[in-house]
């Protein structure tokens, strides 16, 4: 090797000398930057296992109650001897013809359009309350023959109601007899509509519903929310079913005023040549806030070969003064 060789081999090997340090040294501080990083960041974190449901003991279901204690409640139910009716004087829905049948289809019929027609509807012209001035003109006879006259229409319904709790005369009538009735419907919250009714067998679309135990409070009981709520229920619940209430004598009891609140319509009946026209306005007076009242003379004396029907001679409409 010439001296002029060696200098240049010196220069190129301390070139590579340099050259090498550096390199390992980048190497070397980039790995160890990066383990630097790596040490720093936080350990990522380990999620548990995933945990079995713990099981829980079923509750055994709550036992049904029995069905014997969930009995439905349903309306006692009896017949009424119509051949007995018949032989006293009385309607049967068995389409007979007659004297007085033909007087009840003329009184009814007006009743009846007035009870359906829009305007009756909205006043519940179907509950219709029957009455007379004083005791012992006729009203529960009405009353009665009238419902009768009623069940023999194929479409409609009828319930009869004894409101005359002073001196009921409904059941006695008809033959029938019941412990519970209006009164303890309107005295005991516990009772249903159905508890109380009687729907006759014999005549299917007829029901009664009976006077009930007396009470002292029956005026205020009448008056109260219960009567109203009541009386709204059979409004809403048998729109289909004209009710007959029988109520005690205007003038000899407060109840018809106040029943005459929440009826439609009121059937006055008047004996005639007895009642004189002094009760008569009375009593219309006491019926003022029925919006229909209608006066049937009773007991008229009408000679054979009359062109009327018979004792039921007079069927008039009662219009207020305004």
């Amino acid at each position: 090797m010439s001296n002029s060789d060696k200098p240049i081999n010196l220069i190129q090997k301390a070139a590579e000398r340099l050259r090498a340090p550096q390199a390992t040294s980048l190497i070397e501080r980039a790995v160890s930057k990066l383990q630097e990083q790596t040490a720093a960041a936080p350990a990522a974190p380990v999620e548990p296992p995933a945990r079995q449901p713990e099981r829980v003991a079923e509750k055994p279901a709550s036992p049904q109650p029995s069905p014997a204690i969930l009995k439905p409640r349903i309306s006692k139910q009896a017949n009424i001897d119509l051949v007995r009716l018949q032989l006293a004087g009385m309607i049967t829905p068995k389409g007979e013809r007659s004297h007085i049948s033909e007087e009840f289809r003329i009184i009814k019929r007006p009743l009846l359009l007035q009870a359906f027609s829009d305007e009756g509807r909205s006043q519940n012209a179907h509950l219709i309350m029957v009455s007379s001035a004083r005791p012992g003109e006729g009203k529960t006879f009405t009353a009665v023959n009238l419902a009768m006259s009623i069940a023999s229409e194929p479409d409609l319904n009828v319930l009869l109601v004894d409101a005359d709790v002073h001196n009921p005369s409904v059941l006695p009538l008809l033959g029938l007899s019941a412990e519970q009735g209006l009164v303890d419907l309107l005295s005991d919250e516990n009772l249903d509509l159905s508890d109380v009714l009687i729907r006759i067998g014999n005549i299917p679309n007829l029901s009664v519903l009976p006077s009930g135990h007396p009470n002292p409070r029956t005026t205020e009981m009448l008056a109260s929310h219960r009567m109203v709520s009541l009386v709204g229920d059979i409004a809403r619940r048998y729109t289909d079913r004209v009710v007959i209430i029988d109520t005690p004598p205007v003038l000899a009891s407060s109840e018809p005023s106040v029943i005459a609140l929440h009826v439609g319509q009121a059937l006055m009946v008047v004996e005639a040549e007895k009642t004189s026209q002094r009760a008569v306005e009375s009593a219309l007076s006491l019926l003022s806030k029925c919006p229909n009242i209608n006066l049937l003379l009773n007991k008229s004396k009408i000679s054979v070969g009359s062109e009327q029907f018979g004792s039921y001679s007079k069927y008039g409409y009662y219009a207020k003064k305004p």
